[in-house]
């Protein structure tokens, strides 16, 4: 089986690449497209104006799959890729199309219900959403979560100087929104808060916000740091239909570097982390302050659940494992 993978997706940059490990580690031929490419090229020089650099992209990537030839291909999320190119792929190579999206429900409605509709599979990490992409008219929907790549994550030590820049009681590492602008505001003046992640500039947050995003090998080195690692699904306390029920990235990443995490009460967590033992959840603020300080206070039960996390990843989470799942459905 020979498979051109599709990345790109900038706020994964090393899951994007973590990918292609784990499906040559499954046993199949691998080619790569990564369009970040094209637009590292033109951020640097400012040659071309966006349109221009979408249909660079497109354009390459044509040539790419008519060079490859693949049996199949795998399209990480895929924002820049013209529905027209995703017709041309299937009519020129004879390839099955599939996509892996990461970004449901919230999503559907603008991007990922429309382009579904040119793959012959559409796998999604939230089970909610499996559903919306049937009445959609696209069969193939399927739910698959996150996996992560447990040596990357351990491997992620960080040196003294890491340590005394990612050393907190209480880490968050995502973008800003407003509902979570309200809840770690709440948190500011009881522990030693570090807020990472795009859009906290200005925020009533700004003091324990640390200047940048963190993403990659750095990423995970903040992880392993931070006493507490919180998680916060976006548009969690607005229901299901903003939030869906699946379980973000964050919480394999977290659980690849062995870290103590506290998240709120996604509905398809405890499928696959037991609550209590391998993590902590809340379903209200005021929990998940209680849960902090009690965990700050207990840290040999804090660096058990992170442990016990990481060996159950190990287990049953691997990203080898989740291409495993896609192979399958996709050969059926």
């Amino acid at each position: 089986m020979k498979i051109l993978y599709v990345s790109g997706y900038t706020r994964m940059i090393l899951f994007n690449k973590l990918i292609p490990k784990a499906l040559r580690e499954a046993g199949v031929e691998v080619s790569e497209f990564d369009w970040n490419s094209v637009l590292k090229f033109n951020k640097y020089l400012n040659l071309l104006p966006a349109k221009l650099v979408k249909e660079q992209i497109n354009k390459r990537l044509l040539k790419k799959a008519k060079s490859v030839k693949p049996d199949f291909v795998f399209v990480l999320k895929g924002e820049p890729i013209f529905p027209e190119t995703l017709k041309e792929l299937k009519e020129t190579t004879g390839a099955k199309l599939f996509n892996w999206f990461g970004d449901d429900p919230w999503e559907f409605p603008i991007f990922s219900g429309p382009i579904s509709k040119y793959y012959d599979f559409f796998f999604t990490y939230d089970p909610y959403s499996v559903q919306l992409y049937k009445n959609n008219g696209m069969p193939n929907a399927y739910h698959l979560p996150y996996g992560y790549d447990p040596e990357v994550g351990e491997s992620a030590m960080p040196d003294e100087k890491a340590r005394q820049k990612y050393d907190c009681d209480v880490a968050f590492i995502g973008s800003y929104n407003k509902e979570r602008e309200e809840f770690l505001s709440r948190l500011l003046n009881k522990w030693n808060l570090k807020i990472w992640g795009r859009g906290w500039k200005n925020s009533s947050c700004r003091d324990a916000y640390q200047g940048k995003a963190l993403y990659g090998i750095e990423m995970l080195k903040a992880m392993k740091c931070a006493k507490v690692l919180l998680n916060i699904h976006n548009g969690f306390s607005k229901g299901v239909e903003f939030s869906g029920k699946g379980l973000n990235l964050r919480v394999m990443e977290g659980a690849a570097t062995g870290a103590f995490q506290i998240s709120n009460a996604q509905e398809d967590i405890p499928n696959r982390f037991l609550p209590g033992k391998e993590i902590e959840l809340y379903s209200t603020k005021e929990e998940a302050a209680e849960k902090i300080d009690y965990y700050l206070k207990e840290t040999p039960k804090r660096k058990a659940v992170g442990q016990a996390a990481f060996e159950r990843l190990k287990k049953e989470h691997t990203l080898k494992q989740r291409m495993e799942e896609i192979i399958q459905i996709i050969t059926k």
